[in-house]
């Protein structure tokens, strides 16, 4: 049974998100490592960064390796730019 979040606490999560991305600016991270950073499953924050995405706030970068093809996550550069700004 999934527990339903309000709509403040997503906006949290998501938040959350946004500053283990920006903290790692460095390099693109994989969904399951944000997971872990956030004590969500991956599936739930692969949710979050899929309408994170469709907003402009974060952007996949796909690599192809010996396991097939794996989405990693970056906050996007038009959020980065913003923020470096204030």
């Amino acid at each position: 049974m999934m527990v339903r979040l309000s709509e403040k606490t997503i906006s949290l999560l998501k938040d959350d998100i946004l500053s283990i991305l920006y903290e790692n600016q460095d390099r693109s991270m994989f969904t399951k490592g944000i997971a872990r950073e956030l004590r969500r499953d991956k599936e739930f924050t692969l949710h979050l960064l899929l309408e994170m995405k469709n907003v402009g706030w974060v952007d996949e970068v796909i690599g192809k390796n010996s396991r097939g093809i794996r989405k990693k996550w970056k906050i996007s550069q038009e959020l980065f730019e913003a923020w470096d700004k204030r």
